[in-house]
């Protein structure tokens, strides 16, 4: 089966180019042919305030063919639809995460689903946004209107689609979590935890706590820096805890916060974004992840821990707790609580759950697999 897919690839970096690459990896292994139809632009530059959108992410995936699109450029949108209407691909798969996307991705499925008979899939990573957009509901309606089939990636997205999409066929959904992210590259082995806290310059036997992704608000990061000074009253200089990702918008706050907590020996801010081959060792060196989100559908950082078996503290909102089970792979605590979040994470140091939890991880992991959504592709293009 030949299959398209419309979305950002190498040079432009970040999370969900690695995850269309993996995604090509897993369907070509399958016998079938992929034509990425890319991003030639990501973001304006007032809708990314971090370091670059582009650099050497995922430089061993393929790279696509046609760098075409770009979101706010409605020739782009016409000339992308032309490149899908000359590959002539089963079905076009489309991941959809914000509304800043919906204009394009709605005018160029409008135009296949009239010109062609591609099937239009959406992989769904949320329907609601998590910050405010301009006419989010509407754009976002209007674009998933031109599906003929949907990936929800949690139980939480799937009734977010439903809701925006009432009377919706089920026989057109299909739920298969996020598949697990391997930042390592192929053929090279993966370090030693004593090795990647070495190459970060972090002490060999503290316990390392991470909070990694882009720094955004809804994020809550700011009540992991103000757990920090409880971690410190505890563990003195035997804890560390690293802030990892481009930091989107004001840096000052977070700045800030860290020099009035007390802590600031134990925290490290690292801001900007971070290469692939460093990200593996970031994971290794992390006793435990930590995302102290205030909202969320849903985070591909869980799957990038579980990867490397690491447990997962998070927040009970959204589909979080679909896939962090509370006292086997990691705990749930109640957002916007700094002393929970502090309590949970000393819980895990006190009762030596790392060994328990990842080995429950190493188990669970196995559910989100590329060949299942690979295979979710395959039904929803074959009906």
């Amino acid at each position: 089966m030949k299959l398209a897919f419309l979305g950002p690839a190498p040079p432009l970096r970040g999370g969900i180019v690695t995850y269309y690459g993996l995604l090509a990896r897993a369907l070509a292994a399958r016998g079938h042919d992929v034509f990425w139809a890319s991003f030639r632009r990501q973001y304006p530059g007032f809708l990314f305030p971090g370091s670059a959108q582009e650099g050497e992410t995922a430089a061993w995936l393929d790279h696509p063919n046609r760098p075409r699109f770009v979101p706010w450029s409605p020739l782009s949108w016409w000339r992308t639809c032309r490149d899908l209407e000359q590959a002539a691909p089963q079905a076009v798969v489309i991941k959809y995460w914000l509304p800043f996307f919906a204009p394009g991705f709605w005018a160029v499925t409008w135009l296949l689903r009239r010109r062609t008979r591609v099937r239009v899939i959406y992989l769904l990573d949320n329907v609601i946004a998590h910050e405010k957009y301009p006419l989010a509901n509407f754009l976002t309606r209007g674009a998933l209107r031109q599906g003929h089939g949907f990936i929800a990636q949690s139980a939480q997205v799937r009734r977010d689609l439903e809701t925006v999409l009432p009377g919706l066929d089920p026989r057109r959904v299909v739920e298969a979590p996020h598949p697990v992210y391997d930042f390592g590259v192929p053929g090279r082995p993966r370090p030693t935890r004593a090795e990647a806290r070495a190459r970060l310059d972090l002490p060999p036997d503290a316990r390392l706590v991470l909070f990694f992704g882009f720094i955004k608000p809804y994020k809550g990061v700011l009540h992991l820096l103000d757990a920090a000074p409880l971690l410190k009253q505890r563990y003195g200089d035997g804890v560390r805890v690293l802030v990892v990702g481009d930091v989107y918008g004001d840096k000052q706050p977070y700045l800030d916060r860290i020099a009035q907590g007390g802590a600031a020996d134990i925290v490290r801010l690292v801001d900007g974004f971070v290469p692939d081959e460093l990200v593996e060792s970031y994971f290794v060196a992390a006793d435990l992840v930590v995302l102290p989100y205030v909202s969320a559908t849903q985070s591909g950082i869980v799957q990038i821990a579980y990867n490397y078996d690491r447990p997962v503290v998070t927040t009970n909102v959204g589909g979080l707790p679909e896939v962090v089970a509370d006292g086997e792979t990691g705990f749930l605590v109640e957002p916007g609580d700094a002393a929970a979040l502090a309590g949970a994470i000393a819980r895990f140091f006190d009762e030596g759950r790392a060994e328990a939890f990842g080995a429950a991880v190493a188990v669970e992991k196995r559910k989100y697999s590329w060949e299942r959504m690979a295979a979710a592709i395959e039904e929803l293009a074959a009906q």
